[in-house]
């Protein structure tokens, strides 16, 4: 009975141990690059981007098969008996085929396959960009969540200080009963705006977590994103043959001109080297019976129901095609690459008028503090500048976050991502 008694406490003892082991790990944090690593195993957008690649590549070096020759090793063996007596055969032999001239066919499929695969790494940077800028816009709706509660805090703590300078001036007589009735429901504002800071941190937590494949119920995020500068003499122009989209384009037309110059080539002679070496013998012989062939062949295209030159005037057509669309896909990304560069070199520049101007509303304020402490200045003045400090502070973080976004936005549209 003692011993039941001890290995009851022994266990409850163990289980009491693991739950506050439990409790103190808290819950997994997470920096930027650690979201990074994760997307980067686990996103299947970027995961099909890139086999997608790898099969390209696969194929293009494929495509360098046609031209080397061809070799083929045979053996076979056959029993006949007419006479009663089975008489089996043995054959072996080995054939070599080479084509000497396609028109030109074979290096165009190879440059077909080359432009799909350029497609492909356009097509991966492209995604690549796509993830990264989708990243960082959550991360930093989750910085500016986190910290809105801190600020919505402060703020709340500043009306409560305030409701507590209008109240004594109000009990001395200095105040009207207005006052500080409208002071009291600022604080109780203040306290609402800290409630709602709170809820929007739960849903950018879980777009985060969303986004990055974990639970939000046991999930963090630290640190800060990484920022850059971004080039201040360079055109849009300039950039625009480095993006994704002007790449892709570029090999839809490499891609359109290598399918007319395979078409083209149904219209030229092909010729091919053969030779073979055969044995015959009744039984595993290389030396009996040899024979060897040697063989050039010149097949020219006569007539096929026009379908080689309607293939031709096709590819012409898809050429036209890819060109025109490369205009329009140019036009639209340097568009957006122009609207998306003067963002980002605008957000910085507001980022940092903002936090000037909040560096001197927080000194006005603190002057006006004073003043109305002393009776020097009337209390609709005093809430008009701690109304406009409170508002400074908001539109700051607001302006730290857009400055994070107008980079992500920017950076997808060029074509860099976080992803190795």
């Amino acid at each position: 009975m003692v011993g039941i008694m001890v290995r009851t406490w022994v266990f409850l003892l163990l289980g009491s141990a693991s739950v506050t082991s439990s409790a103190l790990a808290g819950p997994t944090t997470l920096s930027f690059r650690d979201c990074v690593d994760l997307l980067d195993r686990a996103n299947p957008e970027l995961l099909a981007a890139r086999a997608a690649l790898r099969a390209q590549e696969e194929t293009w070096k494929g495509s360098y098969a046609a031209f080397f020759p061809s070799v083929e090793a045979s053996l076979g063996m056959s029993r006949s008996d007419p006479a009663g007596i089975p008489d089996p055969r043995y054959t072996s032999g080995v054939n070599v085929s080479y084509n000497l001239f396609s028109g030109l066919r074979d290096r165009g499929r190879n440059r077909q396959a080359g432009a799909n695969l350029e497609v492909a790494r356009a097509n991966l940077d492209s995604v690549r960009a796509k993830v990264s800028a989708n990243l960082r816009q959550v991360f930093a709706q989750y910085l500016f969540a986190r910290e809105n509660i801190t600020l919505t805090a402060a703020i709340h703590e500043r009306r409560i200080q305030n409701e507590r300078l209008v109240r004594a001036q109000y009990e001395l007589g200095r105040e009207n009963q207005g006052s500080y009735l409208f002071s009291k429901t600022l604080m109780e504002l203040a306290e609402y705006e800290n409630r709602v800071a709170r809820d929007q941190l739960v849903i950018a937590s879980q777009n985060l977590a969303h986004v990055v494949g974990v639970d939000a119920l046991d999930f963090e995020a630290s640190g800060e994103i990484p920022l850059s500068e971004p080039p201040e003499t360079a055109r849009a122009e300039d950039l625009l043959p480095v993006t994704p989209a002007h790449r892709i384009q570029l090999g839809k037309i490499k891609l359109a001109e290598s399918t007319s110059e395979v078409a083209l080539s149904g219209f030229s002679p092909s010729l091919d080297l053969s030779g073979s070496v055969r044995n015959t013998a009744s039984h595993l012989s290389f030396d009996e019976n040899r024979q060897w062939t040697l063989g050039l062949a010149l097949t020219i295209p006569l007539f096929s129901g026009l379908s080689t030159l309607r293939d031709y005037r096709s590819a012409l057509e898809s050429i036209t095609s890819a060109e025109s669309n490369r205009t329009v896909v140019d036009f639209e990304t340097l568009t957006s690459l122009r609207q998306s560069l003067f963002s980002f070199r605008q957000s910085i520049h507001k980022l940092r008028v903002d936090l000037h101007i909040l560096e001197a509303a927080t000194i006005r304020a603190t002057i006006a503090r004073k003043r109305y402490h002393t009776g020097l200045l009337m209390f609709e003045q005093w809430d008009i500048i701690e109304s406009d400090l409170i508002n400074r502070q908001k539109t700051a973080l607001a302006s730290r976050r857009d400055r994070a976004i107008a980079e992500a936005n920017y950076r997808q549209t060029l074509g860099i991502g976080d992803h190795p």
